[in-house]
């Protein structure tokens, strides 16, 4: 099962598969402006995964989530994504990246 949100991937994995540090942050990647960002909201685990700058996370969602682009001081939805809701499980998060063959180099989608 996948999941897009925007510029950001949900993987279902095994949950053996989990690795990274528990944090309470909620915040699963920022958009280019650093003020809004795509938020996990409700019984969840979240990992920080320091590996990839592509691959930043796992999370464990124990009870259906919702995955929210918010801007990020006030919590308030941006109007950009509507909520997403996330079947209970564990998830590997990606950010969406592209190739630029003028610069023959991978980068981060801005979103």
């Amino acid at each position: 099962m996948q999941i897009r949100h925007g510029d950001v991937l949900l993987v279902r994995v095994a949950p053996a598969e989990r690795k990274g540090d528990s944090t309470t942050d909620r915040l699963l990647a920022e958009g280019e402006g650093h003020n809004h960002g795509h938020v996990i909201d409700g019984d969840v685990e979240v990992f920080r995964n320091g590996d990839d700058r592509f691959h930043t996370h796992y999370v464990e969602v124990k009870t259906e989530a919702m995955l929210k682009h918010v801007l990020i001081d006030r919590g308030s939805w941006t109007g950009e994504h509507t909520d997403i809701v996330v079947p209970p499980g564990t998830y590997r998060v990606i950010k969406q990246r592209e190739y630029d063959p003028y610069e023959q180099k991978v980068r981060e989608v801005k979103d």
